[in-house]
Formats: C-alpha cells, structure tokens, sequence
C-alpha cells in the first residue's frame, strides 16, 4: 500500500504525481532527440561516434580475456594491465588539453583513431606478454584522448542552456554503442576458433567511425568556438544597451 502511495501519489513539493514528472519527461526527452535529428552535422557525428565508440568499448571489454585466452595472463598480470590502462587513459586525456583546444578536437579524434587502427592490426599479431603491456599503454591514452576529445566536439553543437538534455542523449548513445561490437567479435573468433581475426576485425570500426567523423562539419580549435560563442551572447547585451 505504501509503495503505491509512493508511486501514485503527489509530491507535496510541486503536487505533480511521480507518473505524470514520467510522462513529461518522456516528452522532453523525444524532443530533444526530435532536435538533435533536425542538426544535420551533429547527426553525423553521434552517428561516428557510436560506431568507433562501440569499438573502444568492445576493446576495452574484450582486452582482458584477449589477455587471459590467448596470452596466458594470470590474474596479477590482468590487475596491473587493468591499472596500466587506465593511468595512460589518464594521462592521455591531460596532454592532449592543450591540442584539443589549439588544434581542435576532431583532428585529435583522427589522430586517435588513426592510433587504435593499428593498435587492433598489431595484437592480433604479438605473441609475448611484455609486448601486450606495452601495447596496452598505447591504446590507454589513445582512450583517454578519445573521450575527452569526443566530448569536446559535441559540446560545440550544443545550444545554450541545455548541456544537461544533450549530454543525456551523448550518455545514451555511448552506452548502447557497445552492442554490434561484442557480437562481431564472439562470432568471429567462434567461427575461427581463435580471438586474434576478432580483435583484427574491431579495427573496421575505428576506420568507418573515421571516415564518418572526416563528413562533419565543426570541430575546430575550441578557443576560437568559446571566443565567437561569447561574441554571440554579448551581442544581444550590446543592442539592448544602444536601445536604452
């Protein structure tokens, strides 16, 4: 009975019964996803980015039983690649500030993409786990960079005052991007009896997500984006002033 309360009850703060916030919400949301498919060039970019997203979650996912499977990795071995990882994510993500802002962010997405490509090409290659661990530094702070600079770009395509309902939708569509990857990669190394041509095959989506990225138009330097988005806020301010 009090859970029904609950559920179907009012909210003494705004009398809106937790049903109806639902529905309105719901509403919100399909408009702000009706917005989005109107913008031809962000469009285009969430539609890169949920390809060679779902290829960085799927090597992410999949690097570790790669490890373990194919390379004898022992569970110490798996702790320090975990931790090797994400240091060099880390890392990866706080050098390249300063060429996402100069260079902008998706020349650095290239970049990073053009790394992982043949990140994918060489594990399915490397035989001795010292290689791995070195191979693992380098794909961390290409994943770093990756999400750092992703992110970057789709904040210039945001308009003012909703960040919150657009970042819902980049958080949507990065977290149901890791679904073609992982059945690729389980069906090929079923149907070869091995995880190296899978591996290899992760690298198709970092290519097409690439060339998808190279179609859109915007990610530049986001100095000059902050400089023209400021021009464009305090130039209503200014023409209210010369009216006064």
């Amino acid at each position: 009975m009090g859970i029904c309360n609950w559920l179907c009850g009012l909210n003494r703060r705004t009398d809106i019964s937790l049903i109806s916030a639902a529905l309105h919400g719901g509403r919100y949301s399909w408009k702000t996803l009706k917005e989005i498919w109107t913008h031809r060039e962000l469009r285009k970019f969430l539609l890169a980015f949920f390809i060679y997203d779902d290829g960085v979650n799927t090597v992410i996912v999949f690097s570790s039983i790669f490890a373990a499977t194919t390379l004898g990795f022992v569970t110490k071995e798996l702790i320090g690649l975990y931790i090797i990882v994400q240091v060099t994510a880390l890392a990866g993500a706080f050098v390249m500030a300063k060429p996402i802002d100069h260079w902008g962010p998706k020349k650095v997405i290239t970049l990073s993409l053009l790394l992982w490509s043949p990140v994918a090409v060489a594990a399915y290659f490397i035989q001795e786990k010292n290689h791995f661990f070195v191979l693992a530094s380098i794909a961390g702070a290409g994943l770093g960079t990756v999400q750092a600079a992703s992110r970057a770009i789709f904040v210039q395509f945001i308009p003012a005052d909703h960040e919150s309902e657009y970042f819902g939708v980049y958080s949507l569509v990065g977290k149901t991007s890791a679904i073609a990857g992982p059945i690729v990669f389980g069906y090929i190394s079923s149907t070869f009896g091995s995880q190296r041509p899978a591996i290899l095959a992760i690298s198709a989506f970092f290519i097409t997500g690439l060339v998808l990225l190279q179609t859109v138009k915007g990610g530049g330097p986001n100095i000059d984006y902050s400089i023209k988005k400021n021009l464009a806020t305090d130039e209503p301010a200014c023409r209210t002033g010369r009216h006064r």
